[in-house]
């Protein structure tokens, strides 16, 4: 098993540690005694219903080995139960199996999964501890860790969310082999992503095929901790992770959530963002074409099936969180592993937008 320890934080719950490594979820009773938990201590795992009738039961298994008491809430798989309704059913629940703040939520599932659960851990009773175990390849590699919680409003994607740290994140990838193949391809796309910004080893590894899913995950969380330790609350460096994400994210809300996947929109997104960052950022073309034949390589779109609405494309990008004062922020790249932030305004976003259509 490799183990990252020390995620080192200045704020909120000071560091925690990443697990990574094969048949890790059987002792996730044994993670939480390191945590030296009172006895009296109650859990609630927060899962959704494709994940736990999988896994479930072996985490709430291990987890009563120790003696503690386990309960769970179940809601229904998909990105369009990110909401405020289910955080609120969540509530409902921990009030009444009388949760109180010494009681941990731990998050058994993908993104969605880990968002809504650590939304409501950070909401509830201003706040109570949570566990992250990562079942799927996009949260192992990127969104079970860095603390970034929160849920959709029907404006746009990750609205209303918090800051709020696990106590420690497992990673066992062996649960990687139960994925579906979309499913994987999904989380493929914050890999390569990663490769794109910060690694050039990282990338050409994935282009030739000669990285394992261990030496993967591990490379990815390396990445990932070390810009969330440099810039916790998102104000710099850690900006530079929505490489793909403006565009993927209106792509989402485009088609309501129902017509790509995350990874799927991200992966067109860096395809946008690759060509905006040929146009403005002197990237070479032929980095362009690497990025979309990596992503084909990993089974990903490079392109939407049907030509979009480029203003209503650019009014959703300037809807999104991370905009400001009528200015879309883009990561762009100079080459692969290295990136810089610029500010596009909207008119200006669609004459781009209309460009890449072209290129």
């Amino acid at each position: 098993m490799q183990e990252i320890k020390k995620i080192n934080l200045k704020h909120f719950n000071g560091s925690y540690d990443i697990y990574i490594g094969e048949n890790l979820s059987v002792n996730t009773g044994n993670y939480i005694e390191n945590l030296s938990v009172n006895k009296k201590t109650k859990f609630c795992i927060v899962s959704d219903d494709i994940v736990f009738p999988i896994h479930g039961e072996t985490v709430k298994t291990s987890i009563e080995k120790e003696g503690f008491a386990v309960k769970y809430f179940i809601f229904k798989n998909g990105e369009n139960q990110k909401n405020l309704s289910t955080v609120n059913d969540i509530y409902n629940f921990l009030c009444e199996n009388k949760f109180d703040r010494s009681d941990y939520i731990i998050a058994l599932g993908g993104g969605v999964v880990g968002d809504i659960a650590g939304f409501a851990a950070a909401t509830y009773l201003r706040g109570v501890k949570f566990i992250q175990i990562a079942t799927t390849l996009l949260a192992q590699v990127d969104s079970s860790v860095g603390g970034k919680t929160g849920v959709d409003l029907p404006y746009g994607k990750n609205l209303v969310g918090a800051f709020y740290q696990p106590q420690f994140v497992l990673c066992d990838v062996n649960v990687l082999r139960t994925l579906p193949a979309n499913i994987y391809a999904d989380g493929m796309a914050e890999v390569i992503k990663h490769g794109c910004i910060k690694s050039r080893e990282l990338f050409d590894a994935l282009m030739n095929k000669t990285i394992s899913a261990a030496d993967m995950v591990y490379k990815n969380v390396m990445i990932k901790a070390a810009v969330v330790e440099a810039d916790e609350r998102e104000t710099g460096e850690r900006a530079m992770l929505n490489f793909g994400h403006t565009v993927g994210h209106a792509i989402e809300k485009y088609y309501n959530f129902k017509g790509y996947t995350h990874g799927q929109a991200v992966a067109i997104g860096m395809v946008y963002a690759s060509k905006i960052s040929h146009m403005l950022n002197g990237l070479d073309y032929k980095v362009v074409e690497d990025i979309i034949k990596i992503l084909q390589l990993y089974s990903l779109p490079t392109k939407t099936d049907e030509k979009l609405d480029n203003k209503v494309l650019a009014d959703v990008c300037a809807g999104d969180k991370k905009s400001e004062n009528d200015f879309i922020k883009f990561v762009l790249l100079s080459e692969i592993g290295k990136c810089n932030l610029v500010k596009i305004n909207k008119s200006e976003l669609i004459d781009l937008l209309d460009k890449c259509d072209n290129l």
